[in-house]
């Protein structure tokens, strides 16, 4: 695992009094980020239903996102929903269905310019299942094995500095692009003191203390310099630990602009987040610049409710909101399907969903 120290981040560090030590967004929590999923889940069901009944159609996930499968619920292909992306923001990729070979797919990432180190997931996935970075051809090995009955993505390892969820909203009926928010990933990581070892450090720490299972063991005795701020993870996902940290003061008109004109090619696509990496903040105002990792449909979160210092009812009004803004947007899509999503296709497609899932030798 690589090793970052980042001396110029683009969060908001602030400077503490006499050793001016580096101040750490990600000792930060809200009371409820570790709770049970159950507790943000539940509500989300909840209101799933109700709007069902209220559109008189408990499938209109479909009609959020013509284009993908389940509109983007679960079940879909990760691959195919970023082919329509421009290749200047998408890193290279491939898919590989079972049986697996693995020479076969290593020739061909090399033909395709993909080298060590390098991105397996499955195509179909959430909340960062399966999601490994690979450094050798062994783990490549034991990774198709261990998800051999699956469609596997090789990708492109994006070395960026950051990475942001930008959520996206599109009016059907107008074409207008918003962005109402927009989230901050910050994998785990711990400040040095030039003093303590990383062990020490992680056990001291209220975010890192609840994740040492994540840290690789030959990193624990390390002795990080004062100030140095030291990655333990490249994983931006929070099931693994990083801190989501509310940045709507990025949102700006030239940030819409650049997604904008990333989402140009997109037809189908309405509601949702992306995943992406760039070198700073500032990056965000430049399509060119922006590399996208996923794009997560009607199943994306409005991750910012996670930010340090919102409240569990205030987190559940933000929620509504955005269920809100997903019916408006299915009510008017399912106007123009000929056939209108059923509800046995998405119970069918669940239950595919959970045989694959369960089916991993992970």
């Amino acid at each position: 695992m690589n090793i970052i120290e980042v001396t110029n981040p683009s969060f908001p560090i602030n400077a503490k009094t006499k050793d001016q030590a580096f101040f750490d967004p990600t000792t930060e929590t809200n009371p409820f980020e570790f709770w049970p999923a159950w507790t943000i889940h539940l509500p989300m069901y909840v209101l799933g239903i109700y709007w069902g009944f209220r559109l008189q159609n408990l499938n209109y996930f479909q009609a959020l996102n013509p284009a993908i499968e389940n509109g983007g619920l679960f079940n879909y292909s990760k691959f195919d929903s970023m082919l329509d992306l421009a290749e200047e923001n998408i890193p290279k990729s491939i898919l590989s269905n079972p049986p697996h070979d693995l020479n076969g797919l290593l020739e061909k990432a090399l033909k395709n310019g993909i080298h060590f180190p390098l991105i397996l997931k499955p195509n179909i996935g959430e909340r960062g299942r399966g999601v490994r970075k690979i450094t050798n051809q062994t783990d490549v090995g034991h990774y198709l094995e261990a998800f051999e009955n699956e469609s596997l993505i090789l990708q492109e390892f994006i070395s960026k500095k950051e990475e942001y969820g930008i959520f996206i909203v599109k009016n059907p009926e107008t074409g207008q692009l918003s962005i109402p928010s927009i989230t901050q990933k910050i994998p785990l990581q711990v400040i040095g003191n030039g003093v303590d070892s990383v062990r020490m450090l992680a056990e001291n720490h209220p975010r890192v203390r609840r994740y040492l299972h994540e840290i690789q063991k030959e990193l624990l005795e390390i002795i990080p310099a004062k100030n140095e701020i030291f990655q333990l993870s490249h994983s931006g996902n929070h099931c693994r630990g990083a801190l989501f940290l509310d940045r709507s003061e990025l949102i700006s008109p030239k940030t819409l602009l650049a997604f904008e004109q990333i989402c140009r090619p997109l037809s189908g696509f309405y509601y949702g987040r992306f995943d992406v990496k760039v070198e700073s903040s500032a990056d965000l105002e430049d399509a060119f610049a922006i590399s996208i990792l996923e794009v997560n449909g009607a199943n994306a979160e409005p991750i910012h409710i996670y930010s340090p210092g919102n409240s569990y009812v205030a987190s559940l009004k933000i929620i509504a909101t955005f269920f809100r803004e997903m019916a408006k947007i299915a009510k008017f899509n399912l106007k123009s399907m000929p056939t209108k999503p059923g509800l046995s296709t998405l119970k069918h497609s669940f239950q595919s969903y959970k045989r694959l899932t369960r089916d991993t030798n992970e």
